[in-house]
Formats: structure tokens, C-alpha cells, sequence
């Protein structure tokens, strides 16, 4: 046996090529079980020559004779090629078995490491930040590539940073990817046991830098036949190739993508309290609570303001000195909520948990783990969660909100010294919510909660920016924190909103944008505005009579033109999009944001956007549908600068626009007049045209006043036509609107 020193792949002499799909290969090193993977003929990535998959604790030797080659099928991922090696520690106290499959179907590689033994007395002083295993691990002083990495509470230090400066952590990245000038992307994060994955940073021996993936140095036990894998996923273009690496993710939970329309609370108007919100911990003017929220419910309902629901966050129920001391029970206050946990407000609810006392009522009745040094808890129970949401659903809950993770993660112990408690606890919720029908949002959560959304199906929303306070500048984060929560087919939210600028002492910046933003976001759509405040107008644009959200199909992310504009120092211009597709067609909506300079996009340069050519204008502009113009793969539409205006209160540069694709016989319909989505597949349902006619099917509620715009063929005028849907006794009222070159009907 001889060190394994993961050393610099010198050629086939001394090793194999695995071919993999799509241009990718990895040459393994027999000599020093080293490794190097190519991506159509360059090497991207590389072993350090001076580090052994050990990670910080201590060396492993290498058992020549154990490597071996191989092939096989994996039911997700297809055929492969595979290398083995076995590494032992010193003293021969644990091993790991290292193996790499390249897949020969689709483009990724996996790196599993095997505890055969386990790993015992692991215990040290070893941060969450450190590996025990690096593996795979890559040097990366040299590369002249950028990464993208999410990172942080609520997603907040999601940043594209230069390859070579990764620093590694929990904070700086994981997953990542890591692309070049042409968006060639690689991505790269845990396929399982993403509650104690991490991706790690340190110089090597030689002074280099190093980039390895693994479990926490946190974690005081690895127990038998432990494995966790590392997956790779290459495409071309940054979120195709996120999306692919959460495709598989998906499918080896077997959880399917959340569809927002099917979805109680992400589909339907509601009123939030969290903080930021007008009620949030205080109620002015009114003796307690419940008295400020049945106000709230009454004007809405006198001004035909249809809020569906209502959330209510931190401040009911007992908790020990706030939300980072814990709930005690989960029954409200009294002098909150004076008529208890009942159906009070009559109304369905979100309700909401932060973080659990060490010493609350509950402890001795249900199986909970527990840090004795902050007093902390976990319920690993699932009979704790079926009855505390019996309890919520016997009022009306239909989403529940788990807030604090990150504090969970970074200020206990609690889901970071084991493999399995934070596996435990969070598996109980959803399979209690599983069975009760309730959903779930993950808040203040950071990129590993967002990976392990995709083995708890209830989860359909996590939150990707920060609380609605201060300065807005929060809102640039959200074209690329919530690519994550996308990838990995939940959907990102933005948190509540106000409606109105000025609400009692406090002066906000104009509210229409921030509205704009947290529909096309994707999460729950909340506002929050004090008794009497609720703008009707700005609400309305939002959604249908009943409260129904006129939704995207997807969020608002990144264009791929933003991450090549920015390449050069790492700073792409915050320019997002989010699509509705209808009948083979997409409408596209466009997002600016603190833009210092226009920016051309041609439609060609949107990965969304399937179609050659469109009508585009700005939704803010007071011309609106009467101004376009068109975008096409060779005429860019030029996105108005926007910078900070710098007056107060703070705002941001934005601008908001939409693209309507040319259709069959020459039409563009622009979409509805008035509605943030005007083309949303929540109100349209067919589209259909030729040269003499364009035919959409809609729905409404009964009565409901629909009004579009279109532009006819061979002309560049929009017209405008008003519908109403008919008299009916469904919940959604079809209705045909036809136009011809001369006029419209409807029936």
C-alpha cells in the first residue's frame, strides 16, 4: 500500500479514461488513484497533486490492489463506467471505499464515499465548515472560471464569485456552479445526506488551492455502511444545467415538480402578518390581535378585496424570550388571541413554528433530541407533528411554516454532530403533513434545506430574500437565490409586501415594483398593509376577482446574457425572466433592476424564450400595451438603464416588461390589460389564430370583466377589446373571445 496522494493524472499509461455523454471524460490515476475530468477535450478539473481523500483528520493509504473497473445501470441516471479504490486509515480504525461513475446516457459523475466500518471518534475540534472525506476534491488556484453558489440565511449570500477565490463553508457555496465564458456549466453538490454535506476550502502543501466536497468535520460518528455521493452535472448554460442537476434529485425521491396552481396558498390572495408587515408583533389601535386581524378581514370584504387566507406568524403562541428561545406550546396568548385556537377568524390559515425550548410541555409525551448546552429541541416524532397540525387544521391551517433553520443549523448542535437527527426531524414533519394535506414552507433556510425539499414532498415554498424591512435592496438577490428553490421544484418566496407607501409613522418606497417582484418570484403572494390601507388597485392587478393568483408557470431567474455581460468581473447585471406558455407559445416577463447601463437582450439570448420574435413594453410605462417594440434573435430590445435614484425612502432602479410572441397568421396577443402576468395559463387556455382570426379561451369569474390588448396582423397599432365571462354557477366561468381583422366578439 503506498499514500494516496490524489497526484496529477500523467496519462493512459498509468491509468483509464471513462468515457462519459456529452463531451465528458475522467482519467483515473492506478498509480495514486488521482483523477482529472474533460469536458469536450479540456480538462476542467483536476485532483490536488499533495491531498488524499482523508480530508482534514488524517491521511488514508491508498490498497493498490483494490481498485478495480466496472460498469452498471442506475435506475435515475442510466449506464455508467466505474472506478473503485479502498483507502484505509491509520491504524486501519475505518476505511473508505472511494468510487466514481461516469455516466454514459447523460452528462453527469458521481463520486460515493463508503464507511464500510463506519467512522468512530470523529469528535474534535472540527467546524461544520471542514470535510471528513474529500471527495471528490479539485484544485482550483489556476482556473480562470466563475462559480455560482447559494449560500446563507434565506439564501441571502447567493453571489457569482471568481472559481479561485472559493473559500468554502456553508456560507460560501453549496451547491455551486462553476461555468466558463460561453456558459459550458458544471454543477456541482450532495445527491443525498444534504443536511450534513458541505463543500470545503484549504491550501494544499504546495500552496495551492483546493475545492473538496463531503460530510461536515462536525459530525462525531459515521455509522456502518454510511454513504453519501457527490454528484456532477455538465450541460451548456447556467439554468438549464441547474435545472437538469434538480431533475435528478427529484427522481430519486420520486418528488414531482410543486404545481403552484394546485396549491391552496400559492395559488390564492392572501393577507400576511410576518415581519415587515404592518401587525407583525403590535397592533395599533386596537385592544389585542384578533381584534386587528377581524378588522382587517371586514374591510377587505367591504371593498371587495378577496384575501383567501390568512397568515400568522411569531408572536401568538408561547415561546420562551422570542423566536431563538423557543415555543413552549403552541397555544396563543390570551391577551393576543382572546378566544384561544378556534375558528375565531374564520378564515384558512398559515401558521408557523421557529425553534423548539429544550423545556417545552411536550418533551415528555413525544420522542424529541435535544441540546442540553442552548436548551434546545427537535421533535423526531411524527405523531408530535400529526397532532399539533390536527390541531391547526381543526382551524382552517393549510400551510405550515418552519422558520429559524438556519438558526437550528449554525447555533445548535442539534442537526450538525449526527447523520441522522436533522434527517429525522424534518422526515416527520412531512410525512405528518403528508397525511394530514398540509403544506409546507421552509423559512430562513439555507441551500442545504433547499436540497432536502426534494425528499419531503409537502414542501412546496421556501423563502430566497430577507425579511420586508429597510433598505430594498434585498430584492437583488432573488433573480439568482431563487434559481436554487427552482432547480430543486419548489418555489421561491419573496415575503409579504405593503400595498400603500405610507402606513401610520412609516413611509415605504412606491409599492407597485416590490408587488411586481413578489408575484413573479413565485411564493405566497401577502400583503400587509395596516386596516384601511390595502390598495385595491395594485392587489387587483395581481389576480381575479375571487382571489385567484394570475401566476407565471415559473419564477423570475437569471438570463443566461446577465452571466456572460458579467464574466469579466463577476458582477452580472440583475436582469431576470419567468414565461407563461400557452399552446406551444411563451409570453415573457422581464425584470431590470439598479441597471447602470441599457441592456440589449435579443430573444435568442433568454433561455425561457422558445420563440424567434415579439412585441415587448413596459408594463410601468404609462403607454403600456399602446407602445412596442420588437425583439427578435437579431434585434435586441433595449432594457432602460435604471440606477438608484437615491431618494428617500430607499428605492431601486426597476423596470418591468413584457414580450408577446408573433403567432400563426401574424398576431401578437399582448394579453390582459391591467394584470402583472397578462398572459397567465391561470386565465388563458387556448390560443389560437390565422390570417384572418385569433380565438383565445378564457376564464374568469362569473361576471368577471376581461380586457385585452392585441396588435392585428402587418401592423404595429395594439387594439383593445373588453369581455365579460358569462353568468355561471362554476368556481371559473369559460368564455371565447374572437377577433377578426374588423372586430371582436365574445360568448
Amino acid at each position: 500500500m503506498r499514500l494516496s496522494t490524489l497526484g496529477t493524472v500523467i496519462g493512459i499509461a498509468v491509468g483509464h479514461e471513462l468515457k462519459g455523454y456529452g463531451g465528458v471524460s475522467l482519467n483515473f490515476n492506478d498509480t495514486n488513484a488521482g483523477y482529472s475530468i474533460q469536458v469536450d477535450g479540456d480538462k476542467w478539473f483536476e485532483s490536488p497533486a499533495d491531498y488524499s481523500p482523508g480530508g482534514w483528520r488524517k491521511p488514508l493509504i491508498l490498497n493498490a490492489k483494490s481498485i478495480s473497473y466496472g460498469s452498471g445501470t442506475d435506475k435515475n441516471m442510466g449506464n455508467y463506467n466505474s472506478v473503485s479504490a479502498q483507502h484505509l486509515a491509520d491504524g486501519a480504525d475505518w476505511m473508505l471505499e472511494a468510487t466514481i461513475k461516469v455516466f454514459t446516457e447523460q452528462s453527469f459523475v458521481a463520486f460515493t464515499s463508503c464507511y464500510p466500518k463506519g467512522a468512530m471518534n470523529l469528535q474534535g475540534a472540527w467546524s461544520v465548515d471542514e470535510v471528513i472525506s474529500a471527495f471528490p476534491a479539485f484544485s482550483i488556484g489556476s482556473s480562470t472560471k466563475n462559480y455560482l453558489g447559494w449560500a446563507g440565511i434565506q439564501l441571502l449570500g447567493t453571489a457569482v464569485s471568481k472559481w479561485a477565490d472559493f473559500a468554502g463553508g456553508e456560507q460560501a457555496g453549496i451547491p455551486v456552479l462553476v461555468h466558463d465564458q460561453n456558459l459550458r456549466s458544471v454543477m456541482i453538490g450532495p445527491y443525498d445526506n444534504f443536511l450534513t454535506s458541505v463543500h470545503a476550502s484549504r491550501n494544499g502543501t504546495s500552496g495551492t488551492k483546493i475545492f473538496a466536497a463531503g460530510i461536515k468535520g462536525s459530525i462525531s460518528v459515521i455509522p456502518e455502511n454510511f454513504c453519501h455521493t457527490t454528484l456532477m452535472g455538465f450541460g451548456q448554460g447556467v439554468n438549464s444545467t441547474l435545472v437538469s442537476f434538480g431533475d435528478q434529485l427529484l427522481k430519486r425521491s420520486g418528488k414531482e415538480r410543486v404545481d403552484a396552481k394546485k396549491d391552496f396558498v400559492l395559488s390564492q390572495l392572501g393577507y400576511w402578518t410576518d415581519h415587515g408587515g404592518y401587525y407583525y408583533q403590535t397592533h395599533p389601535n386596537f385592544s389585542n390581535a384578533e381584534d386587528a386581524l377581524l378588522a382587517v378581514k371586514a374591510d377587505a370584504k367591504n371593498r371587495s378585496i378577496p384575501i383567501q387566507y390568512f397568515q400568522w406568524d411569531d408572536w401568538w403562541y408561547y415561546q420562551y424570550e422570542g423566536d431563538t428561545g423557543g415555543l413552549m406550546e403552541w397555544q396563543p396568548y390570551p391577551n393576543v388571541f382572546p378566544s384561544g385556537m378556534t375558528k375565531w377568524l374564520d378564515m384558512p390559515l398559515s401558521l408557523y413554528v421557529a425553534e423548539y425550548n429544550r423545556y417545552n410541555i411536550y418533551v415528555n409525551d413525544y420522542k424529541f433530541a435535544f441540546d442540553d448546552k442552548t436548551n434546545h429541541s427537535l421533535p423526531v416524532d411524527k405523531q408530535f407533528y400529526l397532532d399539533m397540525f390536527k390541531n391547526g387544521t381543526d382551524i382552517g391551517m393549510k400551510m405550515f411554516e418552519q422558520d429559524f433553520l438556519s438558526g437550528i443549523n449554525e447555533y445548535t448542535s442539534l442537526t450538525n454532530n449526527d447523520t441522522h437527527t436533522g434527517d429525522d426531524w424534518l422526515n416527520a414533519m412531512g410525512d405528518a403533513a403528508k397525511e394530514l394535506g398540509v403544506s409546507l414552507q421552509y423559512c430562513m433556510m439555507q441551500p442545504i434545506h433547499t436540497l432536502k425539499s426534494t425528499e419531503v414532498y409537502q414542501v412546496t415554498n421556501g423563502r430566497a430574500s430577507r425579511d420586508a424591512v429597510g433598505v430594498p435592496s434585498f430584492h437583488l438577490v432573488l433573480g439568482m437565490s431563487g434559481m436554487l428553490p427552482y432547480s430543486t421544484g419548489i418555489w421561491p418566496s419573496a415575503d409579504n409586501v405593503w400595498t400603500s407607501a405610507v402606513e401610520g409613522t412609516q413611509t415605504r418606497a412606491p409599492p407597485l415594483y416590490t408587488n411586481i417582484i413578489a408575484l413573479l418570484v413565485g411564493g405566497p403572494y401577502g400583503p400587509s398593509d395596516e386596516v384601511g390601507k390595502l390598495n385595491k388597485t395594485t392587489i387587483m392587478q395581481t389576480c381575479r376577482d375571487d382571489g385567484l393568483l394570475l401566476r407565471a408557470d415559473k419564477p423570475v431567474t437569471m438570463v443566461e446574457s446577465a452571466f456572460r455581460t458579467g464574466f469579466v468581473d463577476a458582477k452580472p447585471p440583475a436582469v431576470w425572466s419567468a414565461y407563461s406558455e400557452i399552446d406551444g407559445y411563451r409570453w415573457g416577463y422581464i425584470v431590470g433592476l439598479d441597471l447602470s447601463v441599457d441592456h440589449p437582450l435579443l430573444s435568442s439570448d433568454i433561455n425561457d424564450f422558445k420563440n424567434s420574435t415579439y412585441r415587448v413594453f413596459s408594463y410601468l410605462s404609462s403607454e403600456g400595451m399602446k407602445q412596442t417594440t420588437e425583439m427578435n434573435a437579431g434585434t435586441p430590445f433595449m432594457i432602460p438603464a435604471c440606477p438608484e435614484p437615491g431618494t428617500q425612502p430607499p428605492q431601486l432602479g426597476h423596470g418591468y416588461h413584457v414580450a408577446a410572441p408573433l403567432l400563426n397568421g401574424g398576431w401578437y396577443f399582448l394579453g390582459e390589460v391591467g394584470k402583472i402576468v397578462s398572459a397567465s395559463t391561470v386565465r388563458v387556455k387556448s390560443v389560437a389564430s390565422d390570417a384572418a382570426t385569433l380565438t383565445l379561451q378564457m376564464e374568469g369569474v362569473s361576471n368577471e370583466v376581461v380586457q385585452i390588448g392585441f396588435i392585428k396582423p402587418s401592423s404595429t397599432s395594439t387594439s383593445f377589446f373588453s369581455c365579460p365571462t358569462p353568468t355561471c354557477s362554476l368556481k371559473s366561468c369559460p368564455v371565447t373571445i374572437a377577433c377578426s381583422l374588423s372586430q371582436c366578439s365574445c360568448k
